[in-house]
């Protein structure tokens, strides 16, 4: 019973009636990626979607007029399909940051149009037309997937999907139309396709375009907010995480972290004198370089954040790695470089500090602290080591203090040997 009110219903769709519902849908699209693309310019897909849905809204203003445009109608609606689907790959090609051509755009709608000009057929029987057209909607339609889910970074938005999703049913309902239109052709009244499977795949053309709508919007927005957050989170002269960045991703693996993993700080020897020597933009120009020669130093587990100025911090949480080491690598290889500015040599040491989570616990306060003092005391016992620390430092601390006070020396002695 539930089975015959439904296709009755279906019955009692007129096709003009969903032709109708199809062009608004479009429409409110179009209006919505337009929204879209003005408050978000530095966005190309959303311009090349937004052409897509217009020219959606032309193929079906061109179906609708067809008493008006006469019998070539069915051939101009099928050109600007073709157009409108390219728009439509162009979009998801410049959301994943790739570039396309314009010259498709054109080539691919007349070289249609001459084929359709030589070969009337190819549009004369609707169904042929539909059987054209789904052909090549059906491999756009896997193309877009394809991009959408494989797009770099793309699998991190919630809505990538959910987007590829749609795009894989829309191609194998366009599938199921080249089967039918083969199989099964509609019958054909006053010039329209006039069958149930054919109102079922024009509700889903609706369906999917309401769908496709909210979902390029939605991508949009989420590529939007991840940029911005990517964007609160990075330095901006370097490339590696913020101090903010920093503390949230060691405090993100520190419950998880054994008892070998290590914080260090890393500080340039007399930065200053570089800027006064060189200038600012040769200062900016080491600290770039000085992070890429850096990390490459390093395991791909490591995680380094600038902490401000020439401080930068390093967190080493891999099993099996002498840390020691591996932070001794650094130093001596900043030591054995001379960094390139402008003709001009420069060359510097560093200055590192570091602690073991087995040494202060895994609060990263504590890990902070401690490093940054290790490295202040590899400063004053002549800059250029790496420095362990250890909880008697603080007690030397007071001694070195009190002894100063008398005069007992003027200079800070070794506290540990350089690793």
């Amino acid at each position: 019973m539930q089975l015959g009110a439904r296709l009755s219903m279906l019955n009692a769709l007129d096709i003009a009636s969903i032709y109708a519902c199809l062009f608004l849908s479009l429409l409110v699209s179009a209006s919505t990626m337009a929204v879209v693309w003005r408050t978000n310019t530095d966005e190309p897909a959303a311009g090349y979607w937004l052409l897509a849905y217009v020219l959606g809204v032309v193929a079906a203003a061109f179906l609708a007029l067809q008493e008006i445009l006469g019998s070539f109608a069915p051939a101009l609606c099928t050109a600007v399909v073709i157009t409108s689907n390219l728009g439509m790959i162009a979009g998801f090609r410049a959301f994943n940051g790739h570039k396309t051509p314009t010259w498709p755009f054109f080539v691919a709608p007349f070289v249609y149009l001459i084929l359709a000009g030589a070969a009337p057929w190819l549009y004369s029987d609707p169904n042929m037309n539909a059987l054209v057209q789904s052909l090549f909607v059906m491999g756009v339609a896997f193309s877009n997937a394809h991009l959408v889910f494989n797009g770099a970074g793309n699998r991190a938005l919630p809505m990538a999907v959910p987007t590829s999703i749609v795009l894989v049913v829309h191609g194998i309902i366009r599938g199921f139309v080249v089967f039918f239109t083969l199989t099964q052709p509609a019958a054909v009244i006053n010039g329209r396709m006039e069958a149930g499977w054919w109102k079922l795949f024009l509700l889903e053309i609706f369906f999917n375009t309401t769908m496709m709508a909210i979902s390029t919007v939605i991508l949009i927005k989420d590529k939007a907010e991840k940029r911005h957050r990517i964007a609160s989170e990075t330095d901006d002269l370097t490339g590696i995480s913020n101090r903010r960045a920093f503390v949230k991703g060691i405090n993100g693996v520190l419950p998880d972290s054994g008892p070998d993993a290590i914080m260090a700080i890393l500080d340039i020897d007399h930065f200053k004198t570089i800027n006064d020597t060189y200038g600012h933009d040769a200062g900016d120009k080491v600290l770039i370089d000085f992070v890429k020669t850096t990390k490459l130093q390093l395991p791909t587990s490591a995680l380094m954040g600038r902490m401000g100025g020439e401080e930068f911090a390093i967190y080493l949480g891999g099993k099996g790695y002498d840390h020691a080491a591996i932070l001794e690598r650094v130093r001596r290889k900043i030591e054995q470089t001379s960094f390139d500015y402008k003709g001009a040599p420069i060359s510097f040491t560093l200055s590192i500090g570091y602690v073991s989570v087995k040494t202060v616990g895994k609060s990263f306060d504590h890990l902070f602290t401690a490093a940054d003092y290790a490295m202040y005391l590899a400063k004053k016992d002549g800059r250029n080591r790496v420095l362990a620390y250890k909880p008697s430092m603080r007690i030397r601390e007071v001694m070195d203090d009190n002894l100063m006070t008398a005069g007992v020396f003027s200079e800070p002695t070794m506290i540990s040997k350089a690793v």
